[in-house]
């Protein structure tokens, strides 16, 4: 998360008061695939005009109800296969919202995630009445507000540490096997695929429709904590030697205040990387709501035998609050230690919470260029639950590596039986602050 006091912005932004629960004018809504499958037929669906009329008046009601009381702008279906093309077509804004539906349940790329549509609209007139009363409608299984995602980072200083959290989990006395072949994906502000650290590693880049460019730096700094090149005598070294596919699903400017998640680009990257054969998932990220839909992309992404990793946020001063996608029941949750190996004053408790990793100013990797939001270039120690997670997706990398029969959830509990007892976990073996201890790779592996 973008904290409150975070480094090298310059003055150019000034942070909320109070971070927002949802993204304003942002409504998630799933039609049922009972109330549109009997209208399409056998025939392929066009994306033309007479289409539109296919639409049941179960849902057809609910979307002009929001073009009139909502000032409803578009419907994206966003796991729809011709979502393009949808988008570009020369239909009016009417139909071409009527053929998303449709297309959300004909062109899904999952029956687990048919008539998933994302609805646009004013942001004045989007309350949880009017959530409710179309989620009450008969053709729509469910619908509601797009949560907020932010970053999980805080202000540190970069001359505190020269990598102090690759010694707490024993990294130096592990058995490194070989992670080339393991692909972790990191959803966040993008990377910098130009930093020396990063010559030669195996690296996947989706930044469609946004620049290339690492504004903020978050991205290639929990990049660079995950697979930094080891023993090339640049800078620092990663956790594994893995390969790393990147979605930017942050926009490259600052709304309503801070950095929020651009909500479609999200969902559709946690769709997307199944077909990149990730095994691990890096969530350096985190938000106070959790979403219907949101839940259902983790069910799947644990059930494809996928690890999701997931920061606990760094809200601790500010009540603690529970964050997602950490509390999601498939998440792996992560929560951070200072060098101290007690929990960092920002990092967050709960009974979600699976282990610990340094997250205190930790040593890594930002882009070669300042920006208009950070002065650093090149190195800089940075602090959050951010920063932990990286070193558990990093060691799951490993440990996938090592054993590759190992199922998504044999991994995650060989990371907590593993893990290392605390003097502040008082003997327990799990506690609301450290979950089951601290990470140790040399155990681990």
């Amino acid at each position: 998360m973008i904290k409150q006091d975070w480094m090298g912005m310059r003055g150019a932004l000034t942070p909320p008061k109070k971070r927002l629960k949802f993204i304003p004018g942002k409504m998630i809504l799933r039609i049922r695939e009972t109330a549109v499958r009997p209208c399409l037929g056998s025939a392929s669906l066009k994306i033309q005009a007479s289409e539109a009329r296919l639409l049941p008046e179960t849902l057809a009601r609910p979307l002009e109800y929001l073009r009139n009381n909502a000032g409803l702008k578009d419907v994206v279906p966003i796991f729809s296969a011709r979502r393009m093309n949808i988008l570009r077509s020369a239909v009016s804004g009417v139909n071409r919202a009527k053929i998303s539906m449709l297309s959300s349940v004909a062109d899904s790329v999952s029956e687990q995630l048919a008539g998933i549509s994302v609805a646009s609209l004013d942001p004045k007139k989007v309350t949880p009445k009017l959530i409710n009363q179309i989620g009450a409608s008969s053709g729509v299984e469910f619908a509601e507000p797009m949560p907020a995602r932010w970053l999980a980072a805080v202000k540190a200083d970069p001359k505190q540490n020269l990598q102090w959290g690759l010694r707490a989990i024993n990294w130096f006395e592990a058995d490194l096997p070989d992670a080339s072949q393991i692909r972790v994906a990191v959803l966040d502000t993008g990377i910098d695929k130009n930093h020396p650290d990063f010559k030669g590693l195996g690296l996947v880049y989706h930044h469609d429709g946004l620049k290339a460019q690492d504004i903020v730096g978050h991205g290639t700094h929990v990049a660079g904590i995950i697979a930094a090149r080891a023993n090339n005598g640049i800078g620092i070294a990663g956790v594994a030697d893995c390969q790393l596919c990147v979605w930017k699903i942050f926009p490259d400017a600052p709304a309503y205040g801070d950095f929020y998640v651009d909500g479609e680009r999200y969902l559709q990257a946690l769709n997307a990387v199944v077909d990149e054969q990730v095994k691990i998932v890096n969530l350096s990220l985190g938000g106070t709501a959790s979403s219907t839909t949101e839940e259902i992309l983790f069910r799947r992404l644990d059930e494809k035998g996928i690890v999701v990793v997931a920061a606990m946020g760094n809200e601790y001063r500010d009540g603690s609050p529970t964050e997602y996608p950490a509390a999601y029941p498939n998440v792996f949750a992560v929560g951070s230690i200072a060098e101290n190996r007690k929990r960092s004053d920002f990092s967050n408790t709960g009974k979600h919470i699976q282990m610990v990793a340094p997250g205190s100013n930790i040593l890594s990797t930002v882009p070669m260029r300042s920006s208009a939001y950070r002065d650093e270039t090149e190195y800089v120690s940075w602090s959050g639950t951010s920063m932990a997670t990286p070193h558990v997706a990093g060691a799951a990398a490993l440990i996938a590596a090592k054993y590759p029969g190992m199922s998504a959830q044999e991994i995650k509990k060989r990371l907590r039986e593993t893990a290392k007892k605390l003097p502040a976990m008082n003997k327990r073996d799990q506690t609301s602050s450290y979950g089951c201890g601290l990470l140790d790779l040399k155990k681990a592996l």
